[in-house]
C-alpha cells in the first residue's frame, strides 16, 4: 500500500519541483534584463558593446554617465541625429519604444545603469516620470 502511494505521489512531486524551479528562474531574471534582451540587444549587442561604427555602446558609456535624465526620453521616442559616445560619433537613428510603460522604462534604465560596467545611480520611478515629462 505504501509503495502504491509513493509511486502515485512521485509524478506530483516531480511536476511540483519543475514548477517551483521555473518560478525561481523567472523571478531571478529581472524584468530589466528581459526588456533589454527583447528591445535593445539586437542593436547594442548582448554585452552592450554596440555595433562597430553604427550603434553606440552602452558598456562604460560616458554619454549615459553625463545624461542619465535623457535616457527615458530616448527609449520612449527614439533618436535621430548625431550622438558622441566615448569620443566616437554615431549617426544611426534609434527607433522609439513607445509601447513600454513607465515602469518598464524604469526597470530597463536601472538594469542598464547597474550593468555593462556602468555604475550610475539608480533612478526612482518618480524621477523617470519627471524625465518623461520633459521630453520634446
Amino acid at each position: 500500500m505504501k509503495n502504491k502511494l509513493l509511486w502515485g505521489a512521485l509524478p506530483i512531486i516531480f511536476f511540483a519541483g519543475l514548477l517551483i524551479g521555473n518560478i525561481f528562474v523567472f523571478k531571478t531574471k529581472e524584468q530589466g534584463q528581459i526588456l533589454y534582451e527583447q528591445h535593445c540587444a539586437s542593436c547594442h549587442m548582448e554585452k552592450g558593446e554596440g555595433l562597430a561604427q553604427l550603434i553606440p555602446p552602452i558598456t562604460k558609456s560616458d554619454w549615459l554617465t553625463q545624461n542619465p535624465s535623457k535616457l527615458a526620453c530616448l527609449i520612449r521616442y527614439g533618436q535621430k541625429g548625431e550622438v558622441v559616445v566615448n569620443g566616437v560619433k554615431y549617426n544611426q537613428p534609434m527607433p522609439a519604444n513607445s509601447r513600454l510603460t513607465e515602469i518598464e522604462i524604469h526597470n530597463l534604465i536601472n538594469y542598464i545603469f547597474n550593468n555593462f560596467e556602468n555604475q550610475i545611480q539608480k533612478r526612482s520611478l518618480d524621477k523617470i516620470r519627471e524625465d518623461l515629462n520633459t521630453c520634446h
